[in-house]
């Protein structure tokens, strides 16, 4: 049986960066009820690519996206074809909803790839961004991925990356041709393998689990989690605006980018 009385706390918070003159990240966070009387969340973090012209259009335009499919596609995916079927039941009428969720993400990832790649076309220009999105239902999650802005999910003990980034650094380490320490000072480090509106074809990862409460799951991108170690995020995570404090950390560790980060409370 789902758990229906799960409920989502959230915090967000996005720094221009000591030295950037437009923010290129952007992101959003949507709540809503289940026709059941359960609860949704959806997150969704995008970093617009630095070294690519208008990076902010390309991640404003995907939050865009996301924001309009949580009001106008989402409730249908979650709506009974049977409003009279009797929804306690351990098989309801929403046993096939994660199927579609990531069907339609998918859909929406390669039509904004086009149209962002037609956009930088028509101007002569090239734009793209990361990714990282969540969407919690009852007590269930799905996350989807592109680039290197992550997720984690954390409780009171444990952090655990959830995402696998999709760079060269993360290749190389993953070949066994680099350490992590050689990663993190690499001139490479920045180099991605794919991102939405600069890459031919773009194909996301998705990962699933359970909520289990208390859990906090944080969305970040790469200017936030690059000069954090694990033990920080725990911590600092428990503590009033302490995504705040965690990206004054970072920049007094030196961080120019932007940077971005946004947590679910279970």
């Amino acid at each position: 049986m789902k758990n229906l009385n799960m409920s989502y706390k959230t915090d967000a918070f996005s720094f221009i960066g000591v030295k950037k003159k437009v923010n290129q990240d952007a992101l959003i966070i949507k709540q809503a009820k289940t026709a059941d009387g359960g609860n949704v969340c959806m997150a969704c973090l995008c970093d617009g690519m630095g070294g690519l012209s208008q990076g902010e259009v390309a991640s404003a335009t995907f939050v865009k996206r996301m924001d309009e499919w949580f009001k106008n596609e989402l409730p249908r995916v979650l709506m009974p074809s049977d409003i009279t079927e009797d929804l306690t039941q351990e098989m309801d009428a929403y046993s096939h909803y994660w199927g579609q969720i990531k069907a339609q993400w998918q859909g929406i990832i390669q039509k904004t790839n086009e149209r962002l790649m037609r956009y930088g076309e028509d101007r002569g220009i090239e734009l793209g961004t990361t990714v990282v999105a969540i969407i919690i239902i009852n007590d269930e999650y799905m996350v989807m991925n592109v680039g290197d802005s992550r997720a984690y999910e954390l409780d009171e003990r444990r952090i655990k990356l959830l995402t696998h980034d999709h760079s060269y650094v993360q290749r190389e380490m993953d070949l066994g041709n680099m350490t992590l320490e050689e990663a993190q000072n690499s001139n490479k480090k920045s180099l991605l393998l794919q991102c939405v509106g600069a890459s031919e074809v773009v194909i996301p990862d998705f990962y699933q689990g359970y909520a289990n409460t208390p859990h906090k799951f944080l969305l970040c991108s790469d200017g936030f989690w690059r000069k954090l170690e694990d033990d920080e995020m725990i911590e600092v995570c428990k503590q009033q605006n302490g995504l705040e404090k965690l990206t004054d950390a970072v920049v007094a560790r030196g961080e120019t980018d932007n940077i971005s980060s946004l947590l679910i409370s279970v």
